[in-house]
């Protein structure tokens, strides 16, 4: 009987738990006032064959400017935040270093529109 009782409170109170943890989450988010911008994505090697170690991008409205050498060598993924972006957004140039080599692409840097997210992708493409 104690076994019933205890698996009956338990069904009644698990979904209770579950709407109250979704409220919670679709209210925490990302303001889309917020002129903070995440950029990830992944980098191509250079042209001569190397694998990149560094990703540097500059901003040119808000004059930003952000590195990512952690893991990229080994992953070929990048993530750098800003905190200056502007709602009509910024143009970002990517330079990707390789052991004797690097190139550049440019690309925009925008407010992502989804009011629950701060990251805007965007791969790193060698000429």
């Amino acid at each position: 009987m104690r076994n019933r009782l205890a698996i009956i409170a338990a069904a009644a109170v698990l979904p209770m738990t579950a709407a109250i943890s979704l409220a919670t989450a679709t209210q925490a988010g990302a303001d889309p006032n917020s002129k903070t911008v995440v950029v990830t994505g992944a980098v191509e090697d250079c042209p001569n064959g190397t694998p990149a170690n560094k990703v540097t991008i500059t901003t040119t409205k808000s004059k930003e400017v952000r590195t990512d050498k952690t893991d990229v060598d080994d992953t070929g993924e990048y993530s750098v935040k800003f905190t200056k972006i502007a709602k009509a957004g910024d143009t970002g140039t990517a330079k990707v270093t390789c052991t004797g080599d690097s190139y550049t692409d440019s690309f925009k840097v925008k407010r992502p529109t989804d009011p629950n997210s701060i990251t805007q992708d965007q791969d790193i493409e060698a000429p």
